[in-house]
């Protein structure tokens, strides 16, 4: 059996805008966001992003602020991106 990298890791799901789960080994550098519940996985389905960060974590709350700071960051993308102009509008 192959040893697990980046342990420990923690999970934390966020239930808003339909559902993610960020994951954070210690070691890796990044925080990986998944649609849906997936906590306890240490697989890469349903990757949607991967978030340089440059430092481990201490504990769960410093995995909670990344994701809240994640999701904020998404939710302004997406308004943008429903803001600006398609081709049918032109």
């Amino acid at each position: 059996m192959r040893p697990k990298p980046f342990l420990p890791m923690t999970w934390c799901y966020e239930p808003v805008g339909g559902g993610h789960t960020f994951r954070w080994g210690r070691g890796s550098g990044v925080i990986t966001v998944h649609r849906g519940d997936v906590r306890g996985s240490h697989g890469d389905e349903a990757l949607v992003d991967t978030v340089r960060v440059g430092r481990d974590w201490v504990d769960d709350r410093d995995l909670r602020v990344e994701a809240r700071r994640w999701l904020r960051a998404e939710q302004q993308r997406l308004r943008r991106a429903a803001a600006q102009p398609t081709e049918q509008d032109r």
